[in-house]
């Protein structure tokens, strides 16, 4: 046993516990779900079959587009792919009933409908737009087949509809039913990753106080996933296992979370704008305020937080909040320059604490809901995630949309060739589904790719493979299951969903998955050379109708932020504050999706949005305070100040600029030589007044941080 002692010894030190658990972690969930893929679409194939669908490929293809990891997004996906399907079928039904015998009006009536449903699944989010998506071409795979023989559409709207049916039921049941994975778990997990972040970040002074390019790579990660969280969040409300009262927790924590990125995102800029005027006796009186919120957090310990912790934390937060509201009068008195700057910092602090402890109370209530089930009567409101799309973005894609219908079917008018349909149908597919890729050009070609190897694949299978080696169902399945695995593989990789695509739609098309085998050479190379002229149409359709360059992307963006400034300052006062956030961080989102942005003008475009979101919030609560001001308090500088703000915004300019912040240094002298009432509400309220004008002078002293288009905005 001594001379094998060497051998146990090394294979009891080797890591078998984390080498399992690794691959529990990344590997068992992949084949899992491959299995799962697999299953479903063997099954509505199988039932597809043995109810003599014309078309079983529809009900595979199906599984394969509606299949995802978690069952959340499976029901999503279906649900709105139902929504599409019947819309599609019954627009098609309304079309071949009231205009197959007019071409003209036919063709009108199609191009209408695709350029309505691409904008609307532009417009549109989440899942939502993939209804549009399929309610835009449903009606071509419905209608234009029996564009010479109108009897026989009511046939192929029912069949179509059966099997489509058919591929969801399968791919629900499987992934609820083997192995389930709930949306609502992954939900859990990125809430809690994304709140010790928080804590983690705001732990370390040297976050707030070194510069953007040095600081803790924490800091980068802390304005990300507002919109994807919130994209969870709704799917996640599909499963069984989701509640209204938790969905509440997630929707209050993302708000907060936002209003703790812009509040840590100004305080960082006008610390830098500090840094750069080197007034070193402001930024250290501003560490030394800072030093309550670190020290209490880096108390906390380094495991999950249980509720007692929380609770603890909070507590501390508390005393913070108030240690801070002391130091900062003491601090402010010491100083001999940089008030306004130390002013506005110092309200940027104490409001980060304020927001930190609410957000620390949410999930601590979020907490206590899961562990007990406990309501809290702080949630009882409602917040909703308010987006925006810009419509001239909507505006190119029903052009697009309906461009390259036009064009495709003027293709098919002038070859009279019968598999031109296909093409009219695949350049449709290609300007629905693709356009909302941040390259959709890149995105064509990889589809070309995918469905190019496709048709190779679908070739072999349909003159040897099937012919050769199939002589019943279970026969059919065992030749299938590889490739339809691998298709499962080909999803769960990140870099390959428009491969994938094109790869499953060109295999599932020309594969010879009919109920009786019938394959005729000339007609599976006619209609797959016609679905690769289709491919090159879509293509086509995004570089006519793809004009977006950096400097226009950047303008259609600081045009919508400084509206939405103007119409803060003349709207109505119920505006949200989360409507705010959530409305712009979507809009700048979009906007980095679609507008060719390099990384420099990305960061550039986030930080106007920063800026918007903190110059909006101050003009609401200056116009709140003044409506809760008596009358002789009011001051007209306040009121010239906010018209000022107003035209600015409306109509920038360098002069506009200067004017605009001599007029806000001069509004603030009056207001800093006004006598403060002697009632405590009034005077707060002027003192608000105060620290909201200086920190829009702030923000607007440092000139690349709001949305006006210059020279070198995208070098």
């Amino acid at each position: 046993m001594g001379a094998y002692s060497p051998f146990f010894v090394s294979l009891k030190s080797f890591p078998w516990q984390r080498t399992l658990q690794e691959w529990l972690t990344i590997d068992a969930p992949v084949l899992i779900y491959m299995a799962k893929t697999l299953i479903a679409a063997l099954l509505a194939l199988w039932i597809a079959m043995k109810l003599n669908m014309p078309d079983p490929r529809t009900a595979i293809f199906t599984v394969f587009i509606v299949m995802q990891p978690q069952s959340g997004l499976v029901f999503a996906k279906s649900y709105y792919r139902v929504l599409g399907t019947i819309a599609g079928v019954g627009i098609s039904l309304v079309i071949i009933g009231m205009f197959s015998q007019d071409p003209l009006w036919f063709i009108a009536f199609f191009a209408l409908w695709i350029g309505l449903t691409t904008a609307a699944g532009f417009k549109y989010r989440n899942f939502q737009f993939y209804g549009f998506v399929l309610a835009g071409y449903t009606l071509c795979i419905v209608a234009l087949p029996v564009i010479e023989t109108p009897l026989d559409v009511f046939d192929i709207a029912v069949s179509r509809f059966s099997e489509v049916i058919i591929g969801i039921m399968c791919a629900t049941v499987v992934s609820d039913i083997i192995f389930p994975r709930r949306l609502l778990d992954s939900l859990i997990t990125s809430e809690q990753e994304r709140f010790y972040n928080i804590l983690s970040t705001l732990s370390d002074p040297q976050s707030v106080f070194a510069a953007f390019d040095d600081a803790n790579p924490a800091v980068s990660r802390f304005s990300n996933g507002v919109v994807g969280l919130n994209a969870v969040r709704i799917n996640s409300s599909f499963e069984s296992g989701s509640d209204r009262k938790g969905r509440q927790h997630y929707q209050h924590l993302n708000h907060e979370y936002m209003n703790l990125s812009t509040t840590f995102h100004s305080l960082k800029s006008i610390i830098a704008a500090i840094k750069n005027h080197e007034k070193t006796e402001v930024l250290s009186a501003l560490e030394r305020l800072y030093d309550p919120i670190a020290s209490a957090l880096k108390t906390l310990p380094e495991t999950l937080l249980n509720p007692e912790d929380l609770e603890s934390v909070i507590r501390k937060l508390l005393e913070v909040k108030n240690t801070i509201q002391e130091r900062s009068e003491s601090e402010h008195k010491s100083l001999k320059e940089g008030d306004d700057d130390f002013i506005s910092a110092a309200y940027l602090i104490g409001r980060l604490v304020s927001e930190l402890h609410h957000h620390c109370a949410t999930y601590l209530s979020l907490l206590k809901h899961r562990l007990s089930g406990n309501t809290s009567f702080e949630l009882s409101r409602s917040i909703r995630f308010s987006t925006h799309t810009d419509n001239v973005l909507v505006a190119l894609a029903a052009l697009r949309g309906s461009g390259v219908l036009l064009l495709t079917m003027l293709f098919w008018i002038w070859t009279a060739w019968p598999y031109a349909t296909l093409s009219i149908t695949m350049a449709v597919v290609i300007g629905l589904l693709l356009g909302t890729l941040p390259s959709p050009l890149d995105g064509v070609k990889d589809f070309f790719k995918g469905a190019s190897i496709a048709l190779i694949l679908a070739a072999v299978y349909d003159f040897y493979l099937i012919p050769a080696y199939t002589s019943d169902f279970l026969t059919l399945a065992l030749l299938l299951a590889p490739t339809l695995a691998f298709i499962g593989w080909m999803t769960t990789k990140p870099k390959l969903p428009v491969f994938t695509f094109g790869f499953v739609f060109m295999f599932m098309s020309q594969c010879a998955l009919d109920p009786y085998y019938k394959i005729e050479p000339t007609k599976f190379m006619e209609s797959s050379l016609a679905a690769l002229i289709g491919i090159l149409f879509g293509g086509l359709a995004y570089l006519l109708v793809n004009f977006w360059s950096c400097s226009l992307t950047q303008y259609r963006v600081a045009k919508v932020l400084r509206r939405q400034i103007v119409e803060v300052c003349v709207g109505p006062l119920n505006i949200e504050r989360s409507a705010l956030e959530s409305t712009g961080r979507d809009l700048v989102q979009q906007f980095s999706t679609q507008g060719r942005l390099n990384m420099r003008s990305s960061r550039l475009v986030y930080e106007w949005l920063l800026s918007t979101l903190e110059i909006g919030r101050a003009i609401l609560a200056i116009r709140r305070s003044l409506q809760r001001l008596y009358r002789q308090y009011h001051h007209s500088s306040i009121d010239t100040a906010l018209e000022s703000i107003k035209e600015y915004f409306a109509s920038p300019s360098p002069l506009g600029r200067n004017e605009l912040l001599s007029l806000l240094e001069k509004s603030l002298q009056e207001l800093h030589s006004f006598q403060l009432p002697s009632q405590k509400g009034q005077r707060k309220r002027i003192q608000r007044l105060i620290v909201e004008l200086g920190l829009i002078r702030t923000v607007l002293l440092n000139s690349a941080t709001f949305p006006v288009v210059t020279e070198d905005s995208c070098r």
